[in-house]
This record gives structure tokens, C-alpha cells and sequence, in this order.
């Protein structure tokens, strides 16, 4: 039998068998998804600057002299590194408030799309160098980038509950006063003050990719930074789980990993903020499908103030032609005399026209039309893929199967574009495994009531949570959905691609003459039964025009898919 792995039903017996391909050969990666191998700490050790350098670099930060104090920073980190050989003494790291403030600069819109000189504009790449240079060099344990970047309120900073450091610096000397910076960017207008928490923060970031496109240009750049801090957080606790249950020579091999390191990382931090355990789990969920209609909007409003306008300089220039008047009779010289309108400017886009939340124009295409929101496809599959691994080896029992029927449910919601984007076997972050448990949830959602049991078609494999040829033939590719609208017929045969298409990859997939006249059968089925709604409407709308095309494109690629199965078998 070829299979391939699994689902969350099979968690209840076997939690193991859930990173486990069964006859795949497909490459896994072994990042916060799959179980890493002990080996040596990869980053360099690290420990505080010096009183006297973090004074220095205080004042450059509370200066607002943010070029100098980064390229102060990045002179330290770049001291004692030698291509011949690897460093002997521990990187010098700034404390976590510090670290917060340059995090803060990467997004800010004083920095970003507010930002009135090209001086202004530099701070926030500069920033980000640093720290990606940072967790690079020494990591994201070392750097103690878990105390750094919390959500707090403005006078819980220095004493906060679980604010600790996992660098050889003690938590006490990084939540002295004299760390404390001075200035709104660092406190009430900061990030980690205006964004609440980690969820709201993404939320909105993920509405900004089709509301706010000049906005999406930067918190994309720091979602991106912020998930490999986080996958890079889990992968070396992970680590360090394994190196301490390592056995010793005369043991036996097997032991029982700990997850006392993984219990303390960033994501255990948002996903279980509170001592009870309990995941927040809708709420998650809804930052992870935020895509800028008003409902999102009114969950997860703009994280700074007046986020969305364009740069002051702008505005009054507007103000400034509207008056200017060229008369020379009366010494109105218009901008002649003008400096201003000699500086080079800033190449950002315009402030766009205000809209309520949700609004939009009437030309504009649909949310899922937006580039914005299909580039963020990508990402929210990566916040997936570690809440799923964060869920499986610390969440309670049944936490992983409400995730993954949560997501689903989400998916299957979607508009049927984007719904697409998230389904197909195209290159994305999710495991093979990953995908078999979302596919098996789906055709849960969309196949009428009566479909027949996995169950009883391959008992073994459906034991161990697998996803079969045989499974797909009996139970799945040969049915319509369980309504006539155009557009679940559609996502039905999209889902039904994508899991031929994954068990074609894995090299599992066992083609056979019954296997292809299932496949068509279920095509014909798809077809006859969205005709009904076809016929029964005066004139199709948009939505099915949209869905009809999807659903004879997803036709032919199945075909094409069994034809090459097809030959390979008669080859």
C-alpha cells in the first residue's frame, strides 16, 4: 500500500505519527515542523554591551540619532569575526529595549511611508540590517529577542511578568531603569505599546495587503523578519530539547524528548499568553484570514496613529502650488524662489483617498484580486506551519484537531481565488503531511453527508491517518459537492487536484483504470450538478462565470494528471 501521512484523527492514538510521511519521498524540511536532529549550537555566544557602550548608544537612540547608533551596533557585532576562523569571545548585543526601538523603526510611518527625507527613509533599512545581521550572527535565543519583543503597556515595561532573556546576560541586568529609553518612539508610540499583541498586529499587517499597498510594502518586509525569528526561536529551542535528553554512551537510545525549552519560546509566549493554557484560538484564526473588508478592519484596527496618511511635506506641497500664482506685475513670483521645490523628494506613493472601513472604490477589484493579499498567501501558510508544530508539542489534547478544522473552515470560506491559492500543490511552506490533514477536512466540508467512510475502504492506512489511492477512488474524487452552487463544485475539484497532484509528488499515487473512470465520474457529477444552478438562474453572475472556468480548468488538469500517470504505468 502506498500512503501517504496523516492526518489529526490519528492523533488521538499515535501524536508521533503526525510528522511522519508513510511511503513519501518527498524532502521535509526539519524546521518547526519536523523532529531535529541534536546538533551544535550554530550561533555565536553572546553576552551585554558595557555600561559605557550603552550609554553611548542610549543617547544616539534618545537623540533620535538612529543612523549613528546602528552603525555603532553593527561595528560591535562585526568585532572579533574572522573568515580564517570562528570567534573566540561572546558577541556584544544591546539590552531588549533597545532592540524594541530599532524593531520599531522598520514599520513605523515616520520611517517608512511618512517619511520626509531620504535621511528619515534609510533608518528603517538600516534597522533592519542590524537585526537580521543580529539573528544571524548570535540567533534569536541569544539575543534575548523573546524579552525584547513583548507587548506591554507603557508602565509595565521594567516589570513585567515573564520578561526574561535566554542570552548568558541575566534578566536582571536587562530591566534596569537605566535601560529604560526615553521618547514616544520608544514607549506610548511604539510598536510593542500601539500594536496590543501579536495577533492584532498581524491582523492588521495582513489588512494593509489590500487596503493599504503602500503601507503592505513594509509590513510585509517585517512579517517576513518577524516569522524568521520565530521559526529560527522554535528550530534552536528545539534543539536544545534534544541536546538535553541526549543518552549517554551505554543507554538506551530511546528517551522521551522534553519540551521545557519549546514551552519557553516566542510563539508558546502569543499563543498561550495566559497561565490556564488555553489557546485563543478564534482569535488567531481571524488574524490569519485578514484580508481588509470590514469586518477585519473592525477586529484589527490601524496599529499607529493615523497610520495611513503620506508624508506632511506632501500635503502642504499640494497647499503650496494651489496658492502659488505666477504674477510679476504685483512681485507674485510663484515657486520661484522656493527652495523647497529644488530638494530631491521621497518616491512613495500618494496618500490614498480615505475610505470607511471596508470601503471601496467602485472600480477596484476584489479583495482576493489585490497583489498585496496574494503575496501575504505565503506567510499566513507559514504562521501556520509553525502554530501547527507549536500546537502538536504543547497545546492539550484536541488543540491540534480544533486548529486544523479552524483552518479549513477558514479556507473553505474563502472566495474561490484565493481559495485556490491556498489548496494547490504550488511551491509554499506546508509539508505533504500538513497538507493530506487540510485536503481530509475540506472534502469533510464540501462532499454530501453520504460519502463513504475512509474507514472502511483502508482501514490500516486511515488508522495511521494517511491519505490512499484507494481512499480518493472509493471516497472522494468521485462525488460532486453537497450543493449545487457553482462555486463549491469548483472548490471541490480543486480539491480533488490538489490531492491527486500531492500523492503524483510523494510518488504514491497508484493509477489504475477504476481509479481514472472514479476520477471522471466524479467530473461529470461536479458538472451535472452545477448545471442545475446554471439552469435555474436567468443570468449567471460574475462569481459563476469565475467558478465555471475554474471548474473546466481544474477538468483538464485532472485529465492531464491521469494521462501522465497513465503512461508511466504503460511505460
Amino acid at each position: 500500500m502506498a500512503a501517504l501521512t496523516t492526518t489529526p484523527e490519528s492523533l488521538n492514538s499515535s501524536t508521533a505519527s503526525f510528522y511522519t510521511a508513510c511511503g513519501s519521498t518527498m524532502e521535509r524540511s526539519t524546521t518547526a515542523s519536523s523532529r531535529s536532529q541534536s546538533l551544535p549550537c550554530p550561533y555565536r555566544a553572546a553576552r551585554q554591551l558595557h555600561h559605557e557602550l550603552t550609554a553611548h548608544c542610549q543617547i544616539f537612540l534618545e537623540e533620535q540619532l538612529y543612523t549613528s547608533a546602528i552603525n555603532l551596533l553593527n561595528s560591535i557585532l562585526a568585532s572579533g569575526v574572522s573568515r580564517r576562523s570562528p570567534p573566540t569571545k561572546p558577541a556584544l548585543i544591546p539590552p531588549p529595549r533597545h532592540l524594541a526601538l530599532l524593531n520599531t523603526l522598520i514599520v513605523h510611518p515616520i520611517h517608512t511611508t511618512r517619511a520626509e527625507t531620504p535621511e528619515l527613509l534609510q533608518v528603517s533599512a538600516l534597522a533592519l540590517d542590524y537585526l537580521r545581521n543580529l539573528l544571524t550572527v548570535v540567533g534569536p535565543v541569544n539575543a534575548g529577542f523573546r524579552a525584547a519583543f513583548q507587548y506591554h503597556a507603557p508602565s509595565r515595561w521594567t516589570r513585567r511578568s515573564g520578561y526574561t532573556s535566554d542570552s548568558d546576560v541575566s534578566d536582571g541586568d536587562s530591566s534596569h531603569d537605566h535601560d529604560s529609553i526615553k521618547g514616544n518612539m520608544a514607549n506610548q508610540s511604539g510598536l510593542w505599546t500601539r500594536g496590543q499583541d501579536l495577533w492584532a498586529t498581524v491582523g492588521w499587517a495582513f489588512n494593509t495587503s489590500s487596503l493599504h499597498p503602500h503601507r503592505w510594502r513594509y509590513w510585509k518586509i517585517w512579517l517576513e523578519f518577524m516569522m524568521d525569528v520565530l521559526e529560527m526561536d522554535w528550530a534552536e529551542r528545539e534543539r536544545l530539547d534534544n541536546a538535553s535528553h541526549e543518552p549517554k554512551t551505554g543507554q538506551s537510545a530511546e528517551r522521551t524528548s522534553s519540551t521545557a525549552a519549546r514551552a519557553q519560546s516566542m510563539i508558546a509566549m502569543h499563543v498561550w499568553p495566559d497561565t490556564d493554557g488555553q489557546i485563543a484560538l478564534k482569535r488567531i484564526m481571524k488574524a490569519l484570514f485578514a484580508d481588509g473588508t470590514s469586518m477585519y478592519v473592525a477586529s484589527f484596527p490601524e496599529v499607529f496613529d493615523k497610520e495611513t496618511r503620506g508624508p506632511k511635506k506632501a500635503c502642504a506641497t499640494n497647499k503650496r502650488k494651489r496658492d502659488s500664482v505666477l504674477d510679476l506685475e504685483n512681485n507674485k513670483f510663484g515657486d520661484y524662489f522656493d527652495d523647497e521645490s529644488l530638494s530631491s523628494g521621497i518616491s512613495e506613493p500618494p496618500t490614498p483617498p480615505k475610505l470607511r472601513a471596508g470601503e471601496r472604490n467602485a472600480d477596484s477589484p476584489g479583495p482576493w484580486q489585490q497583489t498585496g493579499l496574494v503575496e501575504s498567501v505565503h506567510l499566513r501558510l507559514r504562521f501556520f506551519k509553525l502554530l501547527s508544530a507549536a500546537t502538536d508539542d504543547l497545546g492539550k489534547p484536541g488543540d491540534l484537531l480544533r486548529l486544523y478544522e479552524n483552518f479549513s473552515f477558514y479556507i473553505k470560506s474563502l472566495p474561490l481565488e484565493l481559495f485556490a491559492l491556498f489548496v494547490s500543490q504550488r511551491e509554499n511552506p506546508l509539508l505533504p503531511e500538513v497538507h493530506v490533514s487540510i485536503l481530509k477536512q475540506l472534502f469533510s466540508c464540501l462532499l454530501p453527508s453520504r460519502y463513504q467512510d475512509p474507514q472502511k475502504i483502508d482501514p490500516v492506512a486511515h488508522a495511521q491517518g494517511c491519505l490512499t489511492t484507494a481512499m480518493l477512488q472509493h471516497c472522494y474524487a468521485c462525488l460532486p459537492a453537497n450543493t449545487v452552487a457553482l462555486e463549491d463544485n469548483a472548490k471541490l475539484s480543486l480539491v480533488v487536484e490538489s490531492a491527486i497532484q500531492l500523492l503524483w509528488l510523494s510518488d504514491v499515487l497508484e493509477y489504475s483504470e477504476d481509479f481514472e473512470a472514479a476520477c471522471e465520474e466524479g467530473m461529470r457529477a461536479r458538472d451535472a450538478k452545477a448545471k442545475k444552478r446554471r439552469m435555474g438562474k436567468g443570468r449567471a453572475d460574475a462569481r459563476d462565470v469565475v467558478a465555471d472556468d475554474v471548474l473546466a480548468g481544474s477538468r483538464e488538469r485532472i485529465r492531464a494528471l491521469l494521462c501522465a500517470a497513465r503512461v508511466i504505468v504503460v511505460d
